[in-house]
Formats: C-alpha cells, structure tokens, sequence
C-alpha cells in the first residue's frame, strides 16, 4: 500500500529530494548508517527510475558520498543516469563552515561563504578557506 501511495507524487515530477533514512544515533559510525540507508535509497531510485526518469535528483540520505553512488548505479542500470541530474545535497557542511569562520573573524555567518568540495565524509571534505571573501585566514 505504502508503496502506491509514494508513486502518485512522483509520476512525471521534475524535482525530488530524497531525505529518508535513519539518523546517526550515538556510537554509530557512517558505515552503519550505510548499512540501514543505502537499501532505503537504492529502493527509492528504482521508483523515481521508473516514474520520473527525468527529474532533478538531490539526495540528503548520509552517508552522502555513497548513496549518492549507490542511486547513479541504479540509475545506469536503469538506463535513465544522467550525471548533471543528480546531486548530493551537503548544504549543512556549508553552514558549519561558515558559523566556524564566521565566528573566529567576528563576522556573521549570513554573509561569510565558505566554499566546501569534496562531498560529505571526514577523509573527503574540504573547506577552502583560503577562497573566503573578505576574510584574510591565517
């Protein structure tokens, strides 16, 4: 039943934003998260896959970096990826860096942009602080 429901929203949508999973409770490491979250993404791709093969995809399910990957498989085997439709959506790093700069130069964050590459893992992400406008970071 739940699944007849989720694809009436999504027939022919030109935008989905996929957000479901569990959150990282105490103790669990991003590896666990993958374990739970990577079913509920991939289960969800193969529906918008089928109903709205043509949608903006971003995904905020974490781990990011892989369910990211593991939605552009499903999409491949699909035979529906296109690579400038689907994102991984890691705006909260964004406003972390910007809070964090923000504060150690006394400026406001609302206005501080920090650009942030490299997806949303520990070993991958990477604040270029030496980009920040108007900010001399030492």
């Amino acid at each position: 039943m739940l699944a007849k429901i989720l694809l009436l929203p999504l027939k022919d949508a030109d935008v989905v934003l996929i957000s479901a999973g569990v959150a990282r409770k105490p103790g669990m490491d991003r590896s666990d998260l993958f374990n739970v979250n990577a079913g509920i993404v991939r289960n969800l791709i193969e529906k918008v896959a089928q109903n709205c093969p043509k949608a903006l995809i971003g995904i905020i399910t974490n781990p990011v970096n892989t369910t990211v990957a593991i939605a552009a498989e499903v999409l491949k085997k699909a035979g529906v990826y296109d690579k400038k439709r689907l994102f991984g959506v890691t705006t909260l790093d964004i406003i972390r860096a910007n809070t964090f700069v923000a504060e150690l130069k006394g400026k406001d964050p609302q206005t501080t942009n920090v650009p942030v590459i490299g997806g949303h893992s520990g070993v991958t992400i990477l604040p270029l602080l030496s980009q920040v406008a108007g900010v001399v970071i030492y």
